[in-house]
């Protein structure tokens, strides 16, 4: 697998542009924004807090990933299926956050979401990489009696059957990796924290890497 590497994004943003793709572009970005902000009402709804704030914070990340994912893909069902993923996982960063929880419809849908662009013999593979991955998570709490909670066992199984063997456990590694390096100074070491939102980050930068 390869990383692609930030200094294609604007060739390939002009390439992109440059095939007459820009109605497909706009109307990406648009449909990016709509299910941001819509989402953002619904987690405020659900899980409370401030909703103009809400708002800005999931219309910041989901945009700027969605025009990440075009520069990296152009308009193709990989970067439909990454600008859902990255909504969802928001939604269950900000859930985890809000109330140290996250729905089963989350997962869910990231399951669903999975099948974007995706053929009937690849259904296999994607199962085994999520009962894999699974697996791996949940011996690591037994073994290490880990405060790992099943809603990020969830998340990750999820994110392995679409991201792949591979590619999940690198987000599972990068996403542990930021939450040991963000939370070593803690002060209070008997507190959990929330740690979705550390799988989401690694998750999402996993998703830019491509099989070869």
């Amino acid at each position: 697998m390869r990383m692609i590497l930030p200094f294609r994004i604007l060739p390939q943003m002009i390439e992109v542009a440059g095939a007459g793709d820009v109605m497909n572009i706009s109307l990406l970005l648009v449909c990016s924004l709509t299910a941001s902000f819509l989402t953002a009402l619904y987690a405020t709804k659900k899980y409370g807090g401030e909703k103009s704030n809400t708002a800005v914070i999931f219309v910041g990340i989901n945009m700027l990933a969605a025009v990440l994912l075009i520069c990296f893909f152009g308009c193709e069902a990989i970067t439909v299926k990454g600008i859902i993923y990255i909504i969802l996982l928001t939604l269950s960063s900000y859930a985890d956050i809000r109330v140290r929880e996250c729905d089963d419809c989350c997962h869910v849908m990231i399951v669903i979401a999975a099948f974007i662009g995706s053929e009937l013999s690849d259904i296999p593979g994607m199962l085994l990489s999520a009962m894999i991955t699974g697996g791996l998570i949940m011996l690591t709490v037994i073994a290490a009696k880990s405060r790992i909670g099943g809603a990020d066992i969830k998340l990750s199984a999820a994110s392995a059957f679409l991201l792949g063997f591979e590619r999940g456990i690198a987000g599972l590694f990068f996403g542990t990796i930021l939450a040991v390096i963000c939370n070593i100074a803690a002060k209070d070491k008997k507190k959990g924290f929330p740690m979705i939102p550390y799988l989401s980050a690694g998750f999402s930068a996993a998703y830019f890497i491509q099989m070869i």
